[in-house]
């Protein structure tokens, strides 16, 4: 059935994880393709559904949210994205950050989120 825009004022996409790969197949598919009509705004997690993890939404049929929040670091892929985006978990130790030369935010007193733009 069709998203009642009067009950819902935000959708959370979390449907796939960063290491999805391949096209969404049913029933997945069909809810992607209901997320992309409705007017309610969505916000996903860690990388639209549909997304390549690396490349972005090279499909062209991904999501397209209003906000996106990735966890840990951002993807590569979201390097396409125009909206509000937070990046969402200090849990990274900084010896692995400096290890793998991971650029993470800095956030303030006990915050677990930090707005990039």
């Amino acid at each position: 059935p069709p998203l009642d825009a009067g009950k819902y004022g935000v959708i959370v996409d979390a449907i796939f994880g960063f290491s999805f790969k391949g096209e969404p197949r049913e029933p997945f598919k069909s809810i992607l393709e209901q997320l992309q009509r409705t007017p309610i705004p969505v916000a996903c997690v860690d990388i639209p559904s549909g997304w390549d993890v690396e490349r972005g939404d090279v499909s062209g049929t991904g999501l397209k949210p209003a906000m996106l929040v990735s966890l840990t670091v951002p993807k590569l892929g979201s390097r396409g994205f125009r909206g509000p985006h937070y990046v969402g978990g200090r849990f990274v130790a900084p010896a692995f950050a400096a290890r793998h030369g991971l650029r993470l935010p800095a956030y303030t007193g006990a915050d677990q989120c930090v707005k990039l733009s």
